[in-house]
C-alpha cells in the first residue's frame, strides 16, 4: 500500500461510492476457503477496500439518515448485494477502514460521539490534540438496524474454531461490554451522575456512568431460510454461546477495585471530549509488582475469545476511560475539566461482575443483557429481556435530547466544512 505522502489526491466519499458501484458488476467474490489478496499498491484497489468502511464512517457519523440509506438514488446498486460482496476477511476490511478514516483525518473531520481515547496515553496527557479517527461509538443514528459491517465476522485461519466465539455473526453499536459500578456502588454512581448532568452530558440517557470494554459487540446474523429453527431458537443459542466464552475469560481474572481520581480530554477544533480515567488494582496485592490493571488483564482476555472485536484498541493498546461529557471544541473540555477537577473527590468502588449491554435502538437505553461474575466458576446470567440500572432515568429529559441533537447537528456541519475543504483541495491539484 502507497505510504500518504506518494498518494494522489483524495477524491471525495461520492467519489469513492460512484467508483465503488462502477466496479460492482466485475469484483470475483471471495469463497469461503479462500485468502484476502495481498494489499495492493494501486489506488483503485484502496478505496474499492474502503468503500463500504466509508459508507458506514457516514452512518456512524450521523451524516446519513437511515431515509438516506435507503434511498435508490444513492446506493441501489450496492444495496442488494452487500452481503455477499463483502464477505472477506477482517484484515481486508480492517485495510479499508483505515484507508477512510486516513480520508476523513485529511479533510480534518472529527470523530463524532466517539467514546475513544485513542492511541494517545490517557492517564494524564490531556494538552495533545487526538489522533483517533474511530468510526464505532456514534450513536446518531438508527443503530439497531445497522452494524458496523455486513460482514460476517470470520475466524482468523491460525486458531482453533474451538478456542474462541465461531457462530455467524456482525458487529452491532447497540451491543456493548462494559465497565459499569455495580448499582451496590451508590456513591460512585451518586457523583458520576451529578458530574455529568451538570457537564451537560448527551449520553446521560442513553449510557450508564462506563467504560467500554469491547463497543461494538456482536449481534447473531440469523439464518432465515432454516425451517428447523426459528429466529427466537437461533437467537437463544447465540446468546447461550456468548454466554460460554464470556465465562471463560471472566473465571481468569479476579474481581478488582476502581478508583477514579482523574480526569482528560481529547479533541481538536470542532469536538471535545472529557473522560475520567477508571484506575483498577487487585484488592489485594499480586505478586509481580509490574502485572497489568486487572481492567486491561480482561479486556486481552476477552479478546482471546472475541477475537475479532479489537475496536477498542489503539495503537496497540487499550486505554480505557469513561466519557464525562462532550463538548464544541477541546478547550471547552479543557476549561469543564479544570472546573471539575476543583470539586472533584476519589471515589472508589469494587468490580465483582462486568455487563453485557444491549440498546434498542439510537433513542434506546443501555440496559443489561448479560452479568458477568469475575473469579473462578463464573457463571454469566442472561437477562431475557434486558434490565436496567436501577438509578438510570426512566425518560430522556428535554435538556439531554437538546445536547444530543446539537451535537448530531455539529458533526454534520463539521463534515460539510471538511467535504468543501476537500474539493477546494482536488480543485487546486487539478489546476495545477
Amino acid at each position: 500500500r502507497l505510504p500518504f505522502s506518494r498518494r494522489p489526491q483524495l477524491p471525495t466519499i461520492p467519489d469513492v461510492i460512484a467508483l465503488s458501484l462502477s466496479q460492482s458488476s466485475n469484483e470475483p467474490l471471495l469463497g469461503d476457503d479462500s485468502q484476502p489478496p495481498p494489499p495492493s499498491s494501486s489506488d483503485k484497489d484502496w478505496f474499492v477496500d474502503g468503500r463500504e468502511a466509508a459508507r458506514q464512517l457516514k452512518l456512524d457519523f450521523g451524516i446519513m439518515s437511515e431515509e438516506e440509506e435507503d434511498d435508490p438514488s444513492i446506493d441501489s446498486q450496492s444495496k442488494g448485494v452487500e452481503e455477499s460482496k463483502f464477505t472477506k476477511s477482517n484484515e481486508a476490511l480492517e485495510s479499508g477502514r483505515a484507508a477512510a478514516l486516513a480520508f476523513l483525518k485529511d479533510m480534518n473531520m472529527d470523530d463524532p460521539e466517539s467514546n475513544e481515547v485513542g492511541d494517545q496515553q490517557i492517564k494524564g496527557d490531556d494538552k495533545k490534540e487526538s489522533t483517533i479517527m474511530q468510526p464505532l461509538a456514534s450513536s446518531d443514528d438508527d443503530l439497531q438496524s445497522k452494524s458496523e459491517t455486513s460482514t460476517q465476522q470470520q475466524p482468523p485461519s491460525n486458531q482453533s474454531t474451538t478456542d474462541y466465539f465461531n457462530i455467524p455473526s456482525r458487529k452491532s453499536h447497540c451491543m456493548t461490554i462494559c465497565l459499569v459500578p455495580p448499582p451496590s456502588a451508590t456513591n460512585a454512581w451518586e457523583q458520576l451522575t451529578a458530574v455529568r448532568r451538570e457537564c451537560k452530558d448527551p449520553g446521560f440517557y442513553r449510557w450508564p456512568p462506563h467504560a467500554n470494554i469491547m463497543y461494538p459487540f456482536l449481534e447473531p446474523v440469523l439464518n432465515k431460510d432454516d425451517g428447523k429453527e426459528g429466529k427466537d431458537v437461533q437467537r437463544s443459542r447465540f446468546r447461550n454461546e456468548i454466554a460460554v466464552h464470556l465465562a471463560k475469560a471472566a473465571e481468569q481474572c479476579k474481581p478488582f477495585d476502581v478508583t477514579i481520581d482523574s480526569f482528560g480530554t481529547f479533541g481538536g477544533k470542532q469536538r471535545g471530549v472529557l473522560w475520567a480515567y477508571p484506575k483498577s488494582k487487585y484488592t489485594q496485592a499480586c505478586d509481580e509488582e509490574d502485572e497489568e490493571e486487572p481492567l486491561i488483564m480482561f479486556h486481552n482476555l476477552l479478546e482471546d475469545q472475541f477475537p475479532m472485536c479489537k475496536d477498542q484498541r489503539k495503537g496497540g493498546a487499550f486505554n480505557p476511560h469513561m466519557t464525562v461529557s462532550h463538548y464544541e471544541n477541546n478547550d471547552n473540555a479543557l476549561a469543564a475539566k479544570k472546573e471539575v477537577e476543583s470539586r472533584w473527590k476519589p471515589v472508589s468502588f469494587h468490580v465483582p461482575e462486568i455487563y453485557l449491554l444491549e440498546r434498542m435502538g439510537d433513542e434506546g437505553q443501555f440496559k443489561i443483557a448479560a452479568t458477568i461474575p469475575l473469579g473462578v466458576g463464573s457463571e454469566v446470567e442472561l437477562h431475557d429481556p434486558p434490565i436496567a440500572f436501577p438509578a438510570m432515568p426512566e425518560v430522556e429529559e428535554e435538556w439531554v435530547y437538546g445536547e444530543r441533537k446539537a451535537m448530531q447537528k455539529r458533526r454534520k456541519e463539521g463534515f460539510k466544512r471538511g467535504k468543501r475543504r476537500g474539493g477546494r483541495s482536488k480543485e487546486r491539484g487539478a489546476s495545477q
